[in-house]
């Protein structure tokens, strides 16, 4: 067989040869009269006309047939021609299938009808699959369709996909002396294809009726028997709630299990049943019954919790009809007693697992026993579940870790603190060895500090520019590029390495300790303050080897700089600078309805950023800047507000940190700020800060301040000139992991956030310095720590710039660790059903949120590149979600969203729900009353 077909394969190709490309069935039409005819004797074909057409035809019969060996004598002889029958003409590929459609009806017994609805079937099929049998297969399709039309038509009914006779009938029912009349629908056997084309209409219509009558029979039996269990009394139905019953039967119905209505369930399970409520689903019921239970057997920790019973709709039907005895307080039972089984194994367990890691201190079974008990009991209180939830588990874990610790570091302290490295500047060898030159270029804002110090930079040989943010480091790198010097940039989540370069532009946090350079700028110096992040500039001035290292910042940083250089027995030069143009204060507040173009208004949250952007938008173009947005974002705003496409900037206090705009004006539309701790008045250095961003040189002659309401504006008049209070250690440094193995390796641990709580409380340094602030690592280490990873792996995720405060941030967070703990490739997938714009302030935040988690991919991606393997969309995601908040920001007003549907509200809406909402909760409470 295979070898016929490799034939069959080599003659079609020697054939398209001679036929310059086209088939057997186009080519033959080219080959002449006289050829055709001698072909003909050669093959002894006996044909009574020998006219071409005839010929034609009689030739494509044989080739379609398949024998190899008429195959063989044809090609041969055509071959033997020695000649190409090319086409001469064009023929269009409708034309020729319309030609072979009609040739090969002309061979078959047919309607014009039927001529006409096959050519428009295989108008669009390919021609060489346009075969005799595929046709005559259509006509047998087309004439059974034809005889389904007409029975429908004839016996009121209707066939199905799968050949089944859908029909109507009216039943007569007669019970407890009332009668009346329910149409039903009905379904016979299937027809198959070949039994509608071997019958005609007479034979198939009497097997139709016969189907009918014996269906509609079988139909009364059911009734019969259905009606014969009614009519007998029913502990559950009166007889006018039977009757109801049955005349509310649906069209379609399995009188096995004939529907109740949903208030007779109700109420039938409310009468007979202790339960304290129940919900309706498509195909079940559940019921709900209130419990008691005592956690680990004592009297004083009894809990009340909801116990949930699932009951098939079907067969609380047929035991309701044959009134038969349901069995609900027994099955109630047996549940109840499979969750409290499986809930008291959880608590055992759970009570096992902390005794265990008590394991050596002076820890009692009751102590553990309480601790776990009063966690669970509010947890069941909350949600009436009898079972311990993730969240309350991580509770227990926290709380039973603190009753502990002091435990632990009463056996352990003297050793760690014995064997600290107390010294922390020696854990930088390499940059103690270089002999290192500082330099400090201190001076306000706008005063050319960062530009002379980026200026030595370029003219060193190597170099390192270390920015406090990705968009600044981003800058920085474009800056050295565009002055012709091969760089790299390094950010958490990028890294454009040109292995050429000598320069690298990178976050902070980002720096190399192991690669010595010529000169080293560490910007905005006085970021050393910082609660959180000040670390990595106590960090880098320590530890970056760099012979020259060049720090910029405001005078407030002067003395904590000059410390840190005796400290480091280090020469310090300090290089003062003034500000360029000169900054007018103004005398009075400024209307939002009378802003002249290049001015800022500086909020201190993202609401009032946005708040203000809606106020304004009618009257001109405005730019946003806030923490929240992502930087390419921020950096298209701040773009646009550059080049003139807005004449207004909306931002936080975010365009104080280095980005260079050319803003003339600044008003200040709050003298407060929310610190991540309360509520505080802006200080002498911020307002200073931000002021100084006004009247960039080279851009305006002078920067303009201002405030939009008379008591900012006397705040800002008040503070702006007060001197700042120096900056003073102690400073936080930051551990190493070589000092997390440490900690790890003393107190016999991998459990990551007891090791930085120790680092944090215990650990003890020469010099000005305390641990840094990590919070924020602290609680992602409690999180890394469920999982089964090692401590490297660890702690490099607690690092990740995860925001805590996202429950969907959290979430990515935690599937990424079920990932890793599993060994998984994570993919990440592009957002889908974004609309053009976001229509509210809480869909523009979903879409920032989203920013935020391909932040968080690309920079794990750089930890771990055999995990996250899946940066090209991750960068898609990117641009697509920048591109959207980017639109969504340029639109100017965002709706509220309905607290409950998430449905827009209204312009100027002053409630926090819908109407919608609104009248469904009060058709809730009336309920509830009765």
């Amino acid at each position: 067989m295979a070898k016929k077909k490799k034939k069959l394969i080599k003659y079609n190709q020697t054939i398209r040869k001679i036929f310059g490309g086209d088939g057997f069935d186009e080519g033959i039409t080219r080959v002449p009269l006289d050829n055709l005819i001698e072909m003909a004797m050669i093959l002894s074909l006996k044909e009574q006309s020998l006219t071409k057409a005839d010929l034609v035809r009689a030739f494509r019969r044989i080739w379609s047939n398949g024998d190899t060996a008429d195959r063989a004598l044809i090609t041969e002889y055509l071959k033997s021609l020695d000649t190409t029958f090319k086409s001469d003409q064009v023929i269009t590929n409708q034309e020729a299938r319309l030609e072979k459609i009609d040739e090969i009806l002309s061979q078959i017994e047919h309607t014009p009808a039927e001529a006409v609805a096959i050519r428009e079937q295989f108008e669009d099929v390919k021609l060489k699959k346009i075969t005799q049998k595929r046709i005559e297969k259509a006509l047998v399709k087309l004439r059974n369709a034809q005889k389904r039309n007409q029975l429908e038509e004839k016996y009121d009914g209707a066939f199905d996909d799968d050949g089944r006779f859908f029909f109507f009938h009216s039943f007569g029912f007669e019970i407890f002396e009332e009668r009346f009349h329910k149409i039903l629908q009905l379904s016979c056997r299937p027809f198959d294809e070949e039994e509608i084309r071997a019958l005609d209409e007479t034979e198939l219509g009497q097997r139709l009726e016969a189907c009918k009558a014996e269906q509609i029979h079988k139909r009364k039996e059911e009734i019969a028997r259905f009606l014969e269990i009614a009519s007998k009394p029913n502990r559950y139905l009166s007889r006018e709630q039977t009757i109801q019953a049955i005349k509310r039967i649906p069209e379609q119905c399995d009188f096995s299990f004939v529907p109740i209505p949903d208030s007779y369930l109700r109420d039938i399970l409310f009468q007979h049943f202790e339960m304290t409520d129940l919900e309706f689903r498509a195909d079940t019921l559940r019921l709900f019954k209130r419990f008691e239970k005592e956690i680990f057997g004592r009297s004083e920790w009894q809990v009340t919790y909801r116990l949930l019973l699932e009951v098939e709709k079907r067969w609380l039907y047929q035991a309701i009809w044959e009134s038969e005895s349901l069995p609900i307080d027994e099955d109630f039972e047996q549940r109840r007693v499979e969750v409290e089984s499986q809930f008291d194994a959880e608590l055992i367990a759970l009570k096992d697992a902390l005794l265990h890691e008590a394991e050596g201190l002076e820890m009692k079974e009751e102590q553990v026993e309480t601790i776990i008990a009063h966690a669970v009991i509010d947890a069941i209180a909350q949600k009436e579940v009898l079972e311990i939830p993730y969240k309350t588990l991580k509770t227990i874990n926290r709380h039973f870790a603190r009753q502990i610790e002091g435990l632990k570091l009463k056996k352990q302290r003297e050793e760690l603190l014995a064997r600290t490295i107390r010294d922390f500047k020696n854990l930088f060898p390499l940059a103690r060895e270089m002999g290192r030159r500082l330099i400090f270029h201190v001076g306000p804002t706008n005063s050319g500090k960062t530009y002379a110090a980026m200026e030595q930079l370029k003219s060193a040989d190597t170099g390192y520019y270390l920015a406090p943010l990705r968009l600044l480091a981003l800058e920085g790198y474009e800056n050295l590029k565009n002055s012709g010097i091969p760089a790299s940039l390094v950010t958490g989540e990028e890294q454009i390495i040109d292995e050429e370069a000598a320069h690298i532009s990178s976050t902070i946090e980002m720096a190399n300790f192991q690669v010595d350079v010529d000169v080293c700028v560490i910007d905005e110096v006085q970021m050393i303050a910082d609660p959180d992040r000040g670390w990595a500039w106590a960090n880098a001035i320590i530890g970056i080897p760099a012979h020259t290292v060049i720090m910029t910042g405001s005078e407030d940083a002067l003395e904590a700089v000059q410390e840190l250089a005796e400290w480091l027995d280090e020469e310090l030069e300090v290089v003062r600078f003034e500000r360029k143009s000169p900054l007018i204060l103004n005398h009075h507040p400024t209307s939002l309805k009378k802003l002249e173009p290049s001015t800022a208004i500086v909020a201190f949250s993202r609401r009032d950023v946005l708040a203000l952007k809606e106020q304004l938008s009618g009257r001109y173009d405005v730019s946003v800047v806030y923490g929240n947005l992502s930087p390419e974002v921020r950096r298209e705003e701040a773009r646009r507000f550059r080049e003139g496409e807005s004449q207004i900037l909306v931002a936080t206090d975010a365009i104080a940190m280095g980005l260079n705009l050319p803003i003339r004006t600044i008003l200040f539309a709050r003298d407060s700020k929310f610190d991540g701790q309360s509520r505080r008045l802006l200080t002498p250095s911020e307002i200073r800060q931000i002021a100084g961003r006004a009247g960039r040189y080279g851009l305006h002659e002078e920067g303009y301040v201002g405030a939009l309401t008379a008591p900012v504006l006397n705040t800002v008049t008040e503070l702006i000139d007060e001197p700042s209070p120096s900056i003073h250690g102690p400073y936080r440094v930051m551990a190493n992991f070589d000092h997390i193995d440490l900690i790890a390796k003393i107190i016999e641990t991998e459990s990551l956030s007891e090791i930085l709580g120790f680092f944090v409380k215990h650990m003890q340094f020469d010099g000005p310095f305390v641990a840094a602030n990590i919070e924020n690592m602290l609680e992602i280490a409690k999180m890394v720590d469920l999982y089964k990873l090692d401590l490297k792996t660890k702690y490099h995720l607690a690092c990740a710039p995860l925001s805590l405060g996202s429950p969907y941030l959290e979430s990515v967070f935690h599937r990424y660790l079920i990932a890793l703990e599993k060994q998984e490739p994570i993919p990440f997938g592009l957002p889908d059903n974004l609309p053009q714009v976001a229509q509210t302030s809480d869909m523009l935040f979903e879409a920032e949120e989203m920013v935020k988690e391909v932040s968080l991919y690309l920079w794990l991606s750089y930890r771990f590149p055999d995990a996250f393997v899946d940066t090209e969309n991750a960068l898609q995601a990117r641009t697509i979600l920048n591109n959207f908040i980017e639109r969504s920001l340029r639109q100017g007003v965002f709706a509220r969203a309905c607290k409950r549907c998430g449905k827009p509200l209204p312009p100027n809406f002053k409630f926090g729900i819908c109407q919608e909402c609104f009248r469904g909760g009060r058709q809730i409470r009336r309920y509830n009353k009765k």
